[in-house]
C-alpha cells in the first residue's frame, strides 16, 4: 500500500481494505492522507469503508502537530463515485427489516459528520467522478480542489434513495438551498465550471497543473500556525458557539509559543517555525 501514498509516510492501519491512510512528516509539520482505493469501480465505498472513516479522522486529529488532512481517490478517474450500491443490494436482500440498510445509513452519516467535525483543516483533492456519497465526503471537507475534467452529482433520485440529511444540509450550506434543490431534483452531473460558479468547489486546475496546484495549496496551509487554523475553523463552523468557548480559543492562540514565534519571525523578517503549541 505504501506506493499509493507519498514517500516517507507513516502508514496507518485504516481498518478497511478499500482505504489507505498515513501521516507524512514535512518541514512544516504532519500531513494526514486518506486515499479511497478501488479504482476499478471508481472508488465506491463499502460498509467496512464507511465505518472506518470516523475512527481514522479521530486518529488524524490526535496526531501531534498535524496541519492538514488530504482526502483523495486512487487511480485518477474518480474521487469517490458514491456508496457501493451492489453491496447495498446484497445486504438488503432477504432482510425485510432493512437492518443492514440502516447500518449502511448510519455509517455514511457518521462518516460525513466525522469529516465535517474534525478540528483539523481538511482538503478534498478531486479527480474525475465525485458522485453521491463522494460528493457528501467532499462537501464535508473544508476545501475542495478539483481537476478540470471532474464531474459532480447526486443520483439519489434516479435510484429511489433519500440522500442523507447531514449531507443534504452541508450541500445547501455550500451552494444555497435553491442550487441544492436543483442538484438533487435533477440528479444531473455538473462540470467544473458549473461547480465553481455555485461555490460547490473552492479551486480548479488543469490536469497538467493539478499536482503542482495541490502541492502549493498544501504548502500554503501547512506553513501556518495549527492553533490559529483550528480556531478559525471552529469559529466559522460554529456560529452558535458559546462566546466563552470562542474567547478561550482566541486566548489560547495569544498565549501560545507559536504566537511568540510568529511575532519574532515577523520582526526578524524570516519564515516562522510553528510547532502547534
Amino acid at each position: 500500500m505504501s506506493d499509493l501514498l507519498p514517500p516517507d509516510m507513516q502508514i496507518l492501519d485504516s481498518g478497511a481494505a478499500r482505504l489507505v491512510a498515513g501521516v507524512q512528516q514535512t518541514d512544516s509539520g504532519s500531513i494526514g492522507h486518506l486515499r479511497f482505493n478501488l479504482p476499478e469501480k471508481h472508488n465506491v465505498i463499502n460498509l467496512e469503508g464507511w465505518q472506518a472513516i470516523a475512527p481514522l479522522m479521530q486518529r488524524f486529529a490526535e496526531t501531534d502537530n498535524i496541519r492538514l488532512i488530504v482526502l483523495r481517490g486512487i487511480g485518477g478517474k474518480a474521487f469517490v463515485a458514491g456508496a457501493d450500491i451492489a453491496q447495498f443490494e446484497e445486504v438488503l436482500s432477504g432482510r425485510p427489516d432493512a437492518k443492514s440498510g440502516s447500518d449502511f445509513d448510519r455509517a455514511t452519516v457518521s462518516a460525513f459528520d466525522a469529516i465535517a467535525a474534525c478540528p483539523i483543516p481538511t482538503l478534498a483533492a478531486i479527480e474525475g467522478y465525485c458522485i453521491g456519497g463522494g460528493l457528501g465526503i467532499a462537501a464535508a471537507c473544508d476545501l475542495r480542489l478539483a481537476r478540470m475534467d471532474s464531474r459532480f452529482g447526486v443520483p439519489a433520485g434516479k435510484l429511489g434513495l433519500a440522500y442523507p440529511a447531514n449531507a443534504t444540509h452541508q450541500l445547501a450550506r455550500l451552494v444555497g438551498v435553491s442550487e441544492a434543490k436543483r442538484i438533487l431534483f435533477t440528479a444531473a452531473n455538473l462540470d467544473v465550471a458549473q461547480a465553481l460558479a455555485i461555490g460547490l468547489i473552492t479551486l480548479a486546475a488543469e490536469a497538467a497543473d493539478f499536482e503542482a496546484a495541490l502541492a502549493e495549496l498544501v504548502t500554503q496551509i501547512s506553513a501556518n500556525a495549527p492553533m490559529s487554523l483550528q480556531a478559525s475553523k471552529f469559529v466559522l463552523d460554529n456560529s452558535q458557539a458559546d462566546s466563552a468557548e470562542i474567547k478561550k480559543r482566541l486566548a489560547d492562540c495569544l498565549a501560545s509559543a507559536d504566537y511568540a514565534e510568529g511575532r519574532r519571525a515577523f520582526i526578524e523578517k524570516r519564515k516562522p517555525n510553528f510547532k502547534g503549541s
